[in-house]
């Protein structure tokens, strides 16, 4: 039911399941990948060490951006309106 005839809007506080399998498989991967790099690195080497950080920090920052990408739409609500500008400045023109 819409809000404008007394019901109540129908907002769902789920992410959808296509970003939720994206972000398991992002953080998955990326764990295994940067645990594998640290089990891997001897205690003297700075690049392999390098190498575990870098991963951890691009595992991070993409989980992130699709945690953001998942919950955009209660961010910007505004952008997941179906208001087109044309119909709302529509109604609100004066007539001669």
């Amino acid at each position: 039911m819409l809000p404008q005839h007394g019901g109540v809007p129908n907002f769902s506080l789920r992410i959808s399941a296509p970003f939720l399998i994206l972000l398991a498989l992002v953080l998955i991967t990326g764990l295994m990948l940067t645990l594998s790099f640290y089990l891997n690195a001897d205690e003297g080497d700075l690049a392999a060490q390098g190498r575990v950080k870098l991963s951890l920090i691009i595992t991070l920052l993409l989980s992130v951006f699709v945690l953001l990408a998942g919950t955009g739409r209660w961010w910007h609500p505004h952008l997941w309106s179906r208001n087109t500008g044309r119909h709302r400045h529509g109604r609100h023109h004066r007539r001669r």
